[in-house]
This record gives structure tokens, C-alpha cells and sequence, in this order.
């Protein structure tokens, strides 16, 4: 197609699927915010003072994962249905190209 552009609606589900995995690794970072905000022998004993003074940074922290992790739900929604978009719109341009050409009989040759 030299004046259009061809979409392959099965890629943009792949990299749907790749941007999940990426949201999917927010749970262990999660994880491990918690666990260090949570645990004041995280740091030993020697920093044990440490936690304190971290914890307003781990719960932004948290604040930005979240909303990091929101918008790449975000993105794979919009994603698939971008794709479902192609889809429908490349089998309803077939539909109607094949009722136009119904009543066409092949010759023969």
C-alpha cells in the first residue's frame, strides 16, 4: 500500500502483553517498599535510624509507583482495544467488499 499503512493487530497485542509484564514487576517493588518501611532491622543496627527518616520517601514513593502502575493499566487497555479497533474495522471493510462483489461470478478461463 504505497499511499496507506498496514497494521498487524496480533503486534499490538504482543506489546500489550510486554507493557503487563512491565506493570506486573510493580508488585514487587511494592513488596519490597513495604517490606523496608515496615521493618526497622531493614538496615541493621548500625542504621536503625535510617527507616525514619525514610519513610516519608517510601510512602511518595509508593504515591509514584502507583500511579506509574495505573497508567501502564492505562495503556494496555487502550492497546487492546486499539487492536480490537483494526480488527473490527479490516472484517467490517471485508463484509462489505464481499456483499459489493457478491452477484460478481468468476470467469472462466
Amino acid at each position: 500500500m504505497a499511499d496507506g499503512f498496514a497494521v498487524d493487530a496480533e503486534q499490538i497485542r504482543a506489546h500489550a502483553r510486554n507493557v503487563e509484564a512491565v506493570r506486573g514487576r510493580f508488585d514487587a517493588v511494592k513488596t519490597a517498599s513495604a517490606h523496608i518501611a515496615q521493618n526497622d532491622e531493614a538496615y541493621g543496627l548500625l542504621c536503625s535510624w535510617m527507616p525514619a527518616i525514610l519513610e516519608g520517601r517510601h510512602k511518595r514513593q509508593d504515591e509514584l509507583i502507583a500511579y506509574v502502575e495505573e497508567n501502564l493499566s492505562l495503556v494496555v487497555q487502550g492497546l487492546q482495544k486499539t487492536a480490537d479497533n483494526y480488527d473490527n474495522a479490516d472484517n467490517d471493510a471485508d463484509s462489505t467488499i464481499r456483499k459489493a462483489g457478491g452477484g460478481l461470478t468468476r470467469s472462466a478461463s
